[in-house]
Parts: structure tokens; C-alpha cells; sequence
């Protein structure tokens, strides 16, 4: 991996660390998470969009559910009127394990909580804020980045850093033969993924470009961080 950008205010920082990322090449955080291994920083917690709560366990396992903060889309609730959208094919594939509308917001919101309470006990915290394998210097980004900071304590603020990255030249054929491969065997070889951070900030300097009314609002901080995010590496 070839490490780029801002590196020094991220090595040093010693609180929580939300890292806001593109995600059109689908495996991001395994870059981010080498990355982080390197430094010191071995716990990271992805927020991942899962269609049910029982594939949290059978795609990733007990490994996978420690690294993982799930969260779950609405367009799959069993209540909603429209159902005929882009994800039809997974609501009839998950039709015997699918929730509620108030049900999948519940668990998204307890979700954003624990990511929050991670970040304001020095941890790290992973989010792709379209919510979809997207480009997001394109695509509308959800609020759920904004709910996270909106939740976060008053007294954690200057202590949480927002850092912008995006991956390039990765793949999954890259990433078996430099992860599950380790680089051994006659098909496998070790493999360089750039990753470019933007400026990483503090979380007051996300709300200082706020109206105070506004401070408590997820979808004025999200916007917030969507225009810094497109600043720093657009």
C-alpha cells in the first residue's frame, strides 16, 4: 500500500478517528484497514449495509460481526407501500427474514449510537455516505455521517477527527492475492493500493461551519462534510 496525503495529523491523533470514504470499488476498507495495522490503530469498525440480521453471521462470521456496525435499508421493509425498486431481487431473495420500517430504523439508529460512542472512546470508525457501491463525489450522500456527529458528546468534539479518503487501483482479484494469498503461491505476488486522504478536521470545525441552529440537524453536518470532503480530494 502507498499511503498518500495528510498522514502526520492522523499518526499523531490520539482520539477517535471517523474516516469518510469513497466506495466504487467495493473493498475500501481492507485498504483503510491495512493502513490503520500499520499505525497502531487495529480495531476498526465498518458500517456496512446488510439486507437481514442473520447475514451479518453467515457472510463474515464471528471475525467479521467484531469489525462490523450493520445497518439496514428501508427500501427492504415489509411494511412499505412501494415495493416494485432497485431492490426487489434481495427482498424476494430475504422475503422470510425481512423487518419493519420501524424496525430497521431502530437498529440503524442503535447503530449510529455505538459508532458514535466508538469515536468518542478514542476508536475508529469507518462510513461509505451514499450507502451504496457508488461513486460519492457524484452521488447524494444519506445523513447517516451527520446523525454519527450529531450524537457525538459536546466535551468529544475537538478530540474526533473527520478524515476523507478514497482507494485507487483496487480490485478483488488484488486483494485475494494480497490478503487471502498473502502473497505466496505461484498465482500470488505483493501488491502496492494507493490510498489518498483529504484534511482531516475536527468535529467542532465541521460544526463552526454551521449555523447554530443547524448544529443539531444530520443533514446540514452531512452536507458540511460532503462539500469539505469534495474540497479536499475533488
Amino acid at each position: 500500500m502507498v499511503p498518500g496525503g495528510k498522514l502526520d495529523r492522523i499518526e499523531d491523533h490520539q482520539g477517535g478517528l471517523l474516516f469518510v470514504g469513497n466506495h466504487d470499488r467495493q473493498f475500501e476498507f481492507v485498504a483503510l484497514m491495512s493502513y490503520l495495522a500499520r499505525i497502531g490503530r487495529t480495531t476498526m469498525k465498518n458500517i456496512i449495509k446488510f439486507y437481514v440480521e442473520g447475514q451479518v453471521d453467515w457472510a463474515l462470521g464471528q471475525v467479521g460481526r467484531d469489525i462490523t456496525l450493520p445497518v439496514y435499508p428501508r427500501l427492504l421493509a415489509t411494511d412499505r407501500r412501494n415495493k416494485l425498486n432497485a431492490e426487489l431481487g434481495s427482498r424476494l431473495l430475504f422475503r422470510r427474514q425481512l423487518i419493519t420500517t420501524a424496525e430497521s430504523e431502530q437498529r440503524t439508529s442503535a447503530t449510529l449510537t455505538r459508532a458514535a460512542d466508538e469515536l468518542a472512546a478514542s476508536g475508529v470508525v469507518n462510513i461509505f455516505p451514499s450507502g451504496s457501491i457508488v461513486n460519492n463525489m457524484h452521488h447524494p450522500w444519506r445523513s447517516g455521517v451527520g446523525r454519527i456527529v450529531c450524537e457525538l458528546p459536546e466535551s468529544e468534539q475537538e478530540n474526533v477527527l473527520v478524515v476523507p479518503y478514497h482507494a485507487d487501483d483496487i480490485n478483488r482479484a488484488r486483494l485475494v492475492a494480497a490478503v487471502a494469498l498473502r502473497g505466496q503461491g505461484p498465482l500470488a505476488r505483493q501488491q502496492s493500493i494507493g490510498l489518498q486522504f483529504g484534511e482531516p478536521v475536527p468535529m467542532s470545525t465541521i460544526f463552526a461551519g454551521l449555523p447554530e441552529g443547524l448544529h443539531s440537524d444530520p443533514t446540514a453536518v452531512t452536507e458540511v462534510i460532503r462539500e469539505r470532503y469534495i474540497g479536499s480530494l475533488g
